[in-house]
């Protein structure tokens, strides 16, 4: 990163740490490339994310784009995946806008994480986008299983399923940033337990990325 950009992603980085003491999750520095697509125009951009949390993150690209609009983002050596090099798909939305100085893109961008159905993104044209923008497409897979967090054994249901994570509903409520031990049945008739973590959750249920096999 030139000094002119970093100083740049500094200048940003301090606007958003202004009300850090009141945020639920910290900022971490990260550099990834991104493709922006925005759902009102239908148009993909060229993006580059300068720090992420839990809930969302920064980035900058010269796309002109409003507080309160939906867009869904591929990124590139996502830092939410669990291996490195993997183009993960996301749908969120605007919270401000800034125009830059010093950059190569015009501007700045804070954005938050918005949670996508299971049925939505299976039966509408959300499916096709994510297709488009990501490299590991989910696939139906629909299993009994059973995992395990700080109340217990719990038995819930698997929707669809990809390298990276997998969508469950369970009839008790989780939290965003739990760790669960999933057992999932593979088609060899064994099974497979994988450590995981909840990334986002809605009414249907939750979407867990993946983050380690247990059972080595």
């Amino acid at each position: 990163m030139s000094v002119a950009i970093y100083a740049n992603y500094k200048k940003g980085n301090d606007e958003m740490s202004k009300n850090q003491e009141r945020r639920k999750s910290a900022r971490i520095d990260q550099t990834s490339a991104l493709k922006v697509e925005d759902l009102k125009s239908g148009k993909i951009y060229k993006a580059r994310m300068f720090n992420y949390s839990q809930n969302g993150f920064y980035f900058e690209s010269d796309s002109i784009l409003n507080p309160g609009e939906q867009i869904y983002i591929g990124i590139q050596d996502s830092p939410y995946a669990p291996i490195a090099d993997v183009l993960e798909y996301y749908r969120a939305e605007i919270v401000w806008r800034k125009k830059l100085k010093d950059s190569y893109f015009y501007h700045g961008y804070g954005v938050k994480f918005k949670p996508v159905s299971d049925k939505q993104d299976l039966n509408t044209d959300d499916s096709k986008r994510s297709t488009d923008l990501r490299k590991h497409p989910r696939k139906p897979f629909t299993r009994t299983i059973l995992f395990s967090a700080h109340n217990g054994t719990n038995k819930g249901s698997t929707k669809n399923i990809s390298p990276s994570g997998v969508f469950i509903t369970a009839e008790e409520t989780f939290n965003v940033g739990q760790t669960l031990n999933l057992v999932l049945p593979l088609k060899s008739g064994k099974e497979a337990k994988i450590r995981g973590q909840i990334v986002w959750t809605n009414d249907e249920g939750f979407g867990v990325k993946f983050l380690n096999r247990v059972d080595k």
